[in-house]
């Protein structure tokens, strides 16, 4: 099978090339261009069916080798680790690439975006639609069980980076017996003080490339790795918010919750400019978009939020 796709690949490009041969002679015709078309057509099948077959393989040898301490390992390691290295970046048109100065103005772009704005521009002084009632209060601010802490250790998978402890999440869930009590322990401690322990919630922090050939530093975006009891609290959280964000949030969000999915909003938006255009009526839409949104909010404007919801 594979010595015909590559002989038949072979045969399109060969009729390809005698096609462009013919139109650079000037016989140009419609049946020479739709030709021309089919082939181009047939060859990117054959080509995307044997990315296909190399995907597959690459799958294949990654399931193999992965995790082995061999040279196909070691290779992707270091290929992974040129694609992630910052050589240098541009600053006012001058490409800087001293180590010194490129940290320098790295710590300078991401201490400006993650500073305190210093005073706050607004504040809630009204009653939010929707609110807790009383039943749901009382679940979120239970106390933590041992089967809470447990689900959340399973609930987050085995195959990640070790933390900065040094420890992943195939060795909690392996090694439960042993160390589940004492984790239980100091998660339990958390929540009934509201603070961890001297170094429980480091974190390690890289940056990832958002483009192909990064330049400037707005390219970068940073991505943390935090401790794994850090990791779980969170967890817990997220679990019990779960249970009750649906009664919060409104029905036009339809991303990050579950059973919503991202798309419905461009669908809505197609579907009243088709009515618009179908009863001839005019519209103004308008297309906001925050950036660094995540990054920009106040902790004291998140704490109203919560307080206005209950």
């Amino acid at each position: 099978y594979k010595r015909q796709q590559v002989g038949h690949s072979k045969g399109l490009k060969s009729k390809l090339s005698d096609i462009d041969e013919m139109l650079d002679q000037g016989g140009v015709t419609d049946d020479i261009l739709l030709s021309r078309m089919e082939v181009l057509n047939q060859l990117h099948d054959v080509q995307s069916s044997n990315n296909r077959d190399i995907m597959q393989k690459t799958k294949i040898r990654w399931a193999i080798e992965g995790d082995e301490n061999s040279k196909y390992f070691h290779a992707i390691i270091n290929k992974k680790r040129v694609n992630l290295s910052v050589k240098g970046v541009m600053v006012d048109g001058d490409w800087i690439d001293d180590p010194d100065l490129v940290k320098q103005e790295f710590r300078s772009h991401f201490a400006n975006r993650f500073q305190d704005p210093g005073s706050r521009k607004g504040s809630l002084n009204f009653l939010f639609p929707n609110h807790l009632s009383n039943d749901q209060i009382l679940d979120l601010e239970s106390s933590i069980s041992k089967d809470e802490i447990r689900t959340a250790v399973w609930g987050c998978g085995v195959d990640k980076s070790p933390r900065p402890d040094g420890f992943t999440f195939e060795f909690f869930r392996k090694y439960w017996a042993v160390v589940g009590p004492d984790f239980s322990t100091a998660v339990e401690w958390f929540f009934e003080h509201g603070d961890f322990a001297i170094g429980c919630n480091s974190s390690f922090v890289a940056l990832i490339p958002k483009v192909l050939d990064p330049k400037v530093v707005s390219d970068y975006r940073p991505i943390s790795i935090i401790g794994s009891l850090y990791k779980f609290v969170t967890k817990i959280l997220a679990t019990r918010l779960s249970l009750v964000i649906l009664n919060l949030i409104s029905d036009v969000q339809t991303a990050f919750l579950p059973n919503r999915q991202i798309l419905d909003g461009p669908f809505i938006i197609n579907e009243i400019l088709a009515r618009c255009k179908l009863k001839k009526q005019q519209a103004m839409i308008f297309n906001v978009d925050f950036a660094k949104a995540y990054d920009s909010i106040r902790w004291d404007f998140l704490d109203d939020v919560l307080i206005f919801f209950g």
